[in-house]
């Protein structure tokens, strides 16, 4: 029998959820996994709705599985999570802290077992909690490297590229790069600068410089004071991109240096202009970025820490 039963995510098909797709690839021909389908998305619409009425209930059908399932939504993982099984496991890389109620709650509700979050504070508040039967540990996210370009350097096109969220008070600072330089960025909120995955990936390998800023700088209204490494920095690694933001406290416990150039909030747009005036100087650690996480940060090591995970949990 398989030791392990990933519910595969089956709607959302948002370029955002390219995180979800790179770990179930990593799964999918992994001798001791089995995939099985989670719902569609009319019946997660259906079900959304209809969970938020019914109560959990346990079915009395006992099944030796361990069975694990990336979001807490509870959409996301009916029925298996009704039945009587071995493991019940969430992994969740949204476990910010105005959820962190809402989360308690369907964990109790649904006596999940083991969750992992891409947040180390996320992981560390829910072990407080004394929940029985129950244990969190941190999983950051991951990346697959292979699955991005490379573009030489010097025939990038591309300056400067903040993808997805802003964060609007530096944006403010440096737009007027725009008079001289190539950035891009949304122009509204919630706006897809690359429409495609391929689109997306090389939108990035073209890109000199990545903006990443953590959430809880950004919109820590929804994030609160969690502040992790989100996918987006891996990605820019994975494409050979100059990270310039800010450090999530996460990094601090993945990186034995300082992969990022912190951005300079005083002198933003001249900080810009030398860091590309100067650009070869930062190659070697684009280049040392790229082989830490392309050897350290990959989905196969996050699967492997999941898998030993679940069974010394047993």
């Amino acid at each position: 029998m398989k030791q392990f039963t990933l519910v595969k995510t089956n709607f959302n098909h948002h370029v955002s959820m390219d995180l979800y797709y790179e770990f179930e690839a990593r799964i999918i021909n992994k001798p001791n996994w089995e995939i099985i389908n989670g719902v569609g998305s009319i019946q997660a619409r259906m079900l959304r709705q209809l969970l938020k009425f019914i109560p959990p209930i346990q079915l009395p059908f006992k099944k030796h599985k361990n069975y694990v399932v990336i979001g807490y939504q509870k959409e996301k993982f009916f029925p298996y999570f009704h039945f009587n099984v071995d493991l019940k496991v969430l992994w969740m890389y949204d476990a910010w802290e105005p959820l962190f109620d809402e989360i308690e709650k369907t964990i109790r509700a649904y006596k999940i077992n083991l969750v992992f979050t891409a947040s180390k504070q996320s992981a560390e508040y829910f072990n407080t909690l004394n929940i029985p039967n129950f244990q969190s540990h941190w999983i950051p996210e991951g990346i697959d490297v292979t699955q991005y370009q490379f573009i030489p350097y010097q025939e990038r096109t591309t300056d400067v590229l903040q993808l997805g969220r802003k964060w609007n008070e530096y944006h403010k600072k440096i737009k007027s790069i725009e008079s001289d330089l190539v950035y891009q960025y949304e122009k509204k909120a919630g706006q897809i600068i690359f429409p495609s995955r391929e689109d997306f990936l090389f939108g990035l390998a073209n890109s000199k410089i990545s903006i990443c800023v953590p959430s809880d700088i950004t919109h820590p209204e929804r994030t609160g004071k969690i502040s992790t490494i989100t996918n987006r920095y891996l990605q820019s690694m994975a494409s050979r991109c100059l990270i310039l933001g800010k450090l999530p406290h996460d990094m601090l416990h993945l990186f034995d240096y300082n992969p990022i150039i912190e951005i300079d909030e005083k002198n933003p747009v001249a900080q810009i202009e030398a860091i590309l005036a100067n650009f070869d100087t930062y190659i070697p650690l684009i280049e040392k970025n790229y082989e830490v996480v392309k050897n350290f940060h990959n989905w196969d090591n996050r699967v492997t820490q999941i898998e030993n995970f679940i069974l010394n949990s047993k």
